[in-house]
């Protein structure tokens, strides 16, 4: 990975904390999650194409990809793994 730029694997914003009622971005996608009590009511995600006409333009582009889709998909696979799986089985 030679690409100094700051937003490298950073299209996506994180998704290990769900934030409610505010916009949550990345360099590209983003989302807002709207709730009224314990119901999200409006569930929104974005783009911004002047960011993604940038990152097509950019060398570093496929690599940047990659790094920003794995780093979700790990982020998702933690975030929906058992409660059971954090617990020490040592622990009392």
């Amino acid at each position: 990975m030679n690409c100094e730029q700051e937003c490298y694997g950073k299209m996506f914003p994180s998704v290990v904390e769900m934030a409610h009622n505010r916009a949550v971005v990345g360099k590209i996608f983003g989302y807002q999650l709207d709730y009224a009590g314990q119901v999200a009511q409006m569930r929104d995600t974005t783009v911004d194409r002047d960011a993604w006409q940038k990152c097509l333009e950019c060398s570093e582009l496929d690599g940047c990809f990659r790094l920003s889709a794995g780093t979700m998909l790990m982020e998702l696979a933690v975030k929906s793994a058992p409660r059971s799986l954090y617990q020490d089985p040592g622990a009392s």
